[in-house]
């Protein structure tokens, strides 16, 4: 993972850390849209949608033992700003900040932003860092980044003890956490990158959870074996096809509709994802607008594609198709499927797997040192169309905008979403988008996916959100005790 610094961190992988540690005003509640109260009680927005005012819980303290007051979160706030890093934007618009007493704080915006406590709920959403910690362990003005590369100061259920970069994580309980104490007091997060290595400790008793990256094989497997209990839960995430229009054929938008055309979807997801997926019918992750507003179900048709490929010189012949590799056994099997797809129409495809830290410098990397296809999860980093858009496609954005995606009438359409006074208002404008992106023929939207998750038989039921995508809540597991 990257460093757990909330205020640096912008990956999927760590999310188990950065969460059990740090906390929000608000925060989404399980397996719902809805958000509800973080380290704030209530909050009220102004008519103007300009003005939020949060009332903060009392008796709340930081892990060095700072309380947490409204005037701790300004300072959390700024530093999130003067750190500058990719989740910045989350609170771009915030023109200023007071404290009228020690729970009260109010943020105001320079205009509105209609997916503003959306962006406040999300996983990467401004964290409450303690300003105690920054002074101490800032050096040479870095606001101790270097400190919180491999430490923590956060409110959160758990605090980092120990931090071994490629090997482990271990995560202590916090005994002065405001909320639901755990009951487990250490945690420990072991790197296996081999998922069959993680089946057999977990088998074995020597492992609690797998939260992520379990194959269709293994969990189907699983489902047989009393000491393991798998349980799935819905997510906002999709899996998808980005497509590098940039780069050989796929730099002219008609190979690229062929090509959405083409792919036989249902043969991708049914074997490679079995009960895990449902294939994608709409643009947008499933919930995030109501049912059918943003259709994406291309007829399937691959005659077109057929003939374009038949024209093309050798050179454009040859496609480069990655993954990400912490996508493990699955999307491994989404990419073999595929290439055989397109080998079949005439195509010489190579898939590689690539490592995340190489898939997330690619808005940066040379187009010819890019891939033709990106194998990827897809989804907003809240639960609002806004992000969807925004973080994938949004001109001049980094590091999801994969292959620098640019249009300006998408990014005025974004604009007029994002200014809406409400969610029904902005419907509007996330529909148009997400048409302006199909017929640019970007992206295929392959399945909405599940969280699999497998925990030892004797621990309790799982508590999940859509947007932690492996990440469990620790501090809300019990052990279940056998009559």
């Amino acid at each position: 993972m990257q460093v757990p610094d909330p205020d640096v961190f912008y990956e999927g992988e760590g999310l188990q850390v950065t969460l059990s540690v740090y906390e929000g005003l608000v925060a989404y509640r399980p397996d719902s849209p809805e958000i509800g109260p973080g380290l704030a009680e209530s909050w009220t927005v102004s008519d103007d949608g300009r003005t939020y005012t949060f009332k903060l819980r009392a008796g709340v303290t930081f892990h060095d033992g700072t309380p947490m007051t409204a005037a701790t979160m300004i300072a959390s706030f700024q530093r999130r700003t003067a750190v500058d890093q990719a989740p910045a934007y989350l609170i771009a618009d915030v023109v200023s900040m007071s404290a009228p007493d020690d729970a009260t704080l109010v943020i105001e915006l320079g205009q509105p932003v209609e997916p503003f406590l959306d962006y406040l709920a999300c996983p990467w959403g401004p964290k409450a860092v303690s300003p105690t910690a920054v002074r101490a362990h800032s050096v040479n003005d870095d606001l101790a980044q270097g400190w919180l590369s491999t430490h923590d100061a956060g409110t959160g259920p758990y605090r980092i003890t120990e931090f071994v970069p490629s090997s482990h994580y271990t995560l202590t309980a916090w005994d002065g956490y405001w909320g639901t104490n755990p009951e487990f007091t250490t945690l420990r997060i072991e790197i296996i990158p081999d998922i069959t290595t993680q089946r057999l400790l977990l088998e074995q008793g020597q492992l609690d959870v797998i939260a992520k990256g379990l194959p269709i094989s293994a969990i189907d497997a699983m489902r047989t074996n009393p000491k393991v209990t798998v349980t799935e839960h819905p997510t906002a995430f999709k899996t998808s096809i980005f497509l590098n229009w940039k780069k050989g054929a796929f730099s002219r938008t008609e190979f690229r509709q062929a090509m959405r055309s083409a792919v036989d979807v249902p043969a991708l997801v049914e074997p490679a994802y079995g009960s895990t997926a449902a294939r994608s019918t709409q643009f947008y992750p499933a919930g995030v607008l109501p049912a059918g507003a943003a259709p994406d179900l291309p007829d399937h048709d691959a005659s077109e594609l057929r003939a374009l490929i038949a024209k093309l010189p050798d050179k454009e012949k040859k496609i480069d198709l990655a993954y990400d590799e912490a996508g493990g056994a699955t999307d491994a099997r989404v990419a073999e499927l595929l290439h055989t797809q397109l080998a079949a129409l005439g195509l010489a495809v190579t898939v590689r797997a690539m490592p995340t830290s190489q898939v997330f410098a690619l808005h940066s990397a040379p187009v010819e040192q890019q891939p033709h296809m990106l194998l990827h999860g897809s989804g907003g980093d809240a639960l609002d169309a806004d992000t969807t858009l925004r973080i994938f496609f949004r001109t001049g954005v980094s590091p999801i905008n994969w292959f620098n995606y640019s249009n300006s009438r998408l990014d005025a359409v974004m604009d007029a979403g994002k200014r809406s006074l409400s969610k029904k208002d902005a419907q509007k404008h996330w529909v148009e988008g997400a048409e302006i992106v199909m017929d640019q023929a970007w992206v295929i939207n392959l399945c909405d996916i599940k969280d699999a998750i497998a925990t030892n038989s004797d621990l309790g039921q799982v508590v999940h959100t859509l947007l932690g995508t492996g990440m469990v809540p620790i501090n809300l597991l019990r052990r279940v005790t056998t009559p």
